[in-house]
């Protein structure tokens, strides 16, 4: 994250993008609007990770891509689903040796919520993130996430790869979206983070542990998605939003680790392989001036310095 606010001041790197598809579907018959659901996948990079050394992992440390493509413009995204992939367009995961650390989308020009005043903050309106768990996040019908005509989006990846050999592959995102009169109503992303505005780690001692983070609400309305991330290093359990001020438990975002061949690694260890979601219209409702605070669960056979915990919950005015 350090590297991040040297290249954002810097501003120096700019993104490689392919479009790899776009399916377009009509709204169902008799439906109130005249949108259009589209679905488009989008590929960033290549991106070639550094092979592992008998010692450490290769490692593409907290990159950013700046102004890399959308999928629409004028437009409202339904759903977002990442994933890491080879050329071939066959997924890239621990078994092979590659892992997504992690990948954040930010909205240039766009005022982030939680973290404005910040260095961080250039990089814009942080909308999306996901680990290696790979969470899609998909609205409630009749809500989704406005893309503007001038809006610019920033990319940042942090590769991982515990083969002996380097990895090409690319950071992919497929959307849905909206196009049309009558469209979803808006929602704003909120990112609530352990280490908010700073390098999104923090440290942990052995066995188990709750750290907390609290948000002044600024953004009220209705919570109508929230899902969260932890690290497999560290054992992350879960993580929880709860309100504060009313005693409501919000999301218990809840991981799971191994669930399928390609989350167990080339040493026959199982990684994170999901984290549970909130997703309903609505999850809750958040009111200007109640406090929000986030529990970062673990339970780690050693203490560590590099863990994570962050909720993006979207919220609906």
């Amino acid at each position: 994250m350090r590297s991040i606010l040297r290249s954002v001041a810097a501003m120096l790197l700019l993104a490689g993008v392919s479009v790899v598809g776009v399916v377009g579907q009509a709204a169902p018959s008799g439906a109130a609007v005249t949108a259009t659901t589209y679905t488009k996948t989008v590929r960033y990079g290549s991106y070639t990770i550094p092979a592992a050394t008998e010692t450490d992992m290769g490692h593409l440390d907290n990159k950013l891509n700046l102004w890399v493509s959308k999928p629409c413009s004028n437009c409202t995204i339904t759903s977002m689903k990442p994933n890491l992939v080879y050329a071939d367009g066959s997924e890239a995961n621990v078994d092979t040796g590659p892992m997504l650390h992690h990948m954040v989308l930010a909205s240039q020009f766009q005022s982030d919520p939680t973290c404005s005043g910040n260095l961080l903050g250039i990089v814009g309106r942080r909308f999306f993130a996901a680990g290696n768990e790979r969470t899609v996040i998909e609205f409630p019908s009749g809500y989704g996430y406005k893309v503007g005509l001038l809006d610019q989006w920033n990319l940042i990846y942090d590769l991982m790869n515990m083969d002996m050999e380097p990895k090409t592959v690319y950071v992919e995102m497929t959307f849905k979206y909206q196009t049309g009169t009558g469209g979803p109503t808006a929602v704003k992303p909120v990112w609530l983070d352990i280490d908010q505005c700073g390098v999104s780690e923090y440290s942990i001692p052995a066995g188990a542990s709750d750290t907390h983070w609290d948000w002044n609400v600024n953004v009220p309305g209705r919570i109508v998605a929230i899902g969260g991330h932890v690290h497999t290093e560290g054992h992350g359990v879960r993580i929880e939003a709860t309100n504060q001020t009313t005693g409501q438990s919000i999301c218990n975002s809840v991981g799971a680790y191994g669930q399928s061949a390609d989350y167990i690694d080339m040493m026959g260890e199982p990684w994170l392989s999901s984290m549970t979601r909130c997703i309903a219209d609505p999850v809750a409702t958040v009111a200007n001036g109640q406090t929000v605070r986030i529990h970062s669960i673990y339970n780690s056979p050693e203490a560590r310095n590099d863990v994570m915990g962050i909720m993006i919950g979207y919220i609906a005015s």
